[in-house]
């Protein structure tokens, strides 16, 4: 038998969980929204990172794998709107991929846990996305005004996945689970 069979994983994931295409599309007019709505209300220079909320989200419900396969477009998106170089895609894969593999320890139903999730990620990937713009050559002066923007990130960003967690918990019922079979 060959060492690429299905007997040679360690596990077997059934995933029971949001549609991949579905998240990517509504992922793609939360790109759209980031870049053209969002601007527009900004808050002491600081906008709520709706594409981060969509992977964490997404991540939390389908696991590490499917979370970075969201992150990667979600990423990448950004990256085109922005003009940025990578730092986007590389942040936002590496998020997908950490808040999936966490999501095995954490209990993803509710609204307050996965919205400080949402912050912390925030913070997160904003440190990958400074660290991969400093690689790039950007001038490392401006990490204290980045720093505060990305603390007024974070918070913003948590309040709308809580406030958004809360309306969708209260109109919509589903069930999400990822079993994993040893």
């Amino acid at each position: 038998m060959s060492s690429f069979s299905r007997r040679s994983y360690r596990s077997v994931e059934i995933a029971v969980g949001p549609a991949y295409w579905p998240a990517l599309g509504w992922t793609a007019l939360l790109a759209l929204a980031q870049t053209v709505v969002i601007p527009l209300l900004a808050f002491r220079g600081a906008v709520p990172s709706l594409i981060t909320i969509a992977v964490v989200l997404y991540a939390s419900r389908a696991g590490a794998r499917r979370g970075a396969l969201l992150g990667l477009p979600a990423g990448i998106l950004e990256d085109v709107f922005a003009g940025t170089g990578g730092g986007w895609t590389v942040a936002t894969t590496l998020v997908g991929l950490g808040v999936g593999a966490l999501s095995r320890r954490m209990f993803a139903d509710g609204a307050f846990a996965p919205a400080v999730l949402c912050g912390l990620a925030v913070l997160v990937r904003d440190a990958i996305f400074w660290s991969v713009m400093r690689a790039e050559g950007f001038p490392h002066g401006y990490a204290l005004a980045h720093l505060h923007l990305a603390l007024w990130r974070a918070l913003l960003t948590a309040v709308v996945a809580f406030v958004f967690l809360v309306v969708r918990g209260r109109l919509v019922a589903d069930k999400t689970t990822v079993e994993r079979y040893a």
